[in-house]
């Protein structure tokens, strides 16, 4: 056996996708609520319905970061979705190694009328870190987050820039070891994007995995090795990032 060949049966991959399927119904302007609750679970079987996702194949190893892009409408929400288990696959199968989180949109799990010492507890909470924990690292998370003013600040008072880096704060202190993130952070500033990127480049050595949908290429060549290019639910390619970005662009010209 060659050594490549030996390196791949050692490899301990975080996330498989294997003939990935996923179909849902067009609701029809006269459909009734129960007539779209039977489409969107049973919509493999409407002449109506469309491919999300077809015939989608990658392995990504644990430790590895990659991004997936795309236009609007690629597949690539849905993609994430079915890694996280939130959809399940019309066809093929999903595997994946470790504990996973999907972070999609900065804001998602917290709460404009609870202030934003209580938004950081529920927001971590729902994505299983300890509350001790976060009483113990609360006073960095919002001195990190440059929000120490405003831990009593009710969340509707907070810009979304805000509301991002508050969560994007809290982030660094879970203990996934699969991140599934979707634009999550797209919101942020300038002068904290330098923290973003920071953080990022201290994790391109870590053993955590990343699955990251962007519309940054430049945050895609810096950050993942690997890069999935999806089209109308189809993969167009899976392969090393500065190749993938190339002829993505291309199409795109």
């Amino acid at each position: 056996m060659s050594q490549r060949s030996a390196s791949i049966c050692n490899t301990i991959w975080a996330i498989k996708a294997i003939g990935v399927e996923r179909k849902f119904a067009r609701r029809r302007p006269h459909d009734t609520a129960f007539r779209a609750l039977t489409h969107l679970f049973n919509g493999h079987n409407d002449s109506n319905a469309f491919f999300a996702l077809k015939d989608i194949n990658f392995k990504v190893a644990k430790g590895e970061k990659v991004a997936i892009v795309g236009d609007n409408g690629a597949g690539k929400t849905t993609l994430l979705k079915v890694v996280a288990g939130l959809y399940r696959p019309t066809a093929g199968e999903i595997r994946t190694t470790g504990e996973m989180i999907l972070l999609r949109g900065a804001e998602i799990g917290m709460v404009d009328e609870l202030s934003a010492a209580e938004n950081l507890f529920l927001y971590s909470s729902i994505y299983g870190v300890d509350r001790e924990k976060v009483k113990v690292n609360f006073q960095e998370i919002f001195e990190w987050a440059e929000l120490e003013a405003f831990t009593g600040a009710r969340l509707a008072t907070l810009s979304s820039g805000m509301r991002a880096r508050l969560a994007f704060s809290a982030l660094r202190h879970f203990d996934a070891e699969i991140f599934l993130l979707d634009e999550a952070f797209s919101t942020v500033d300038m002068h904290f994007q330098r923290k973003y990127e920071k953080f990022f480049e201290e994790q391109k050595s870590s053993d955590k995995t990343f699955l990251i949908a962007t519309h940054d290429m430049d945050f895609a060549r810096t950050f993942c090795t690997k890069t999935l290019w999806l089209n109308k639910g189809r993969q167009m390619a899976f392969d090393a990032t500065d190749e993938v970005l190339k002829d993505y662009m291309a199409s795109n010209t």
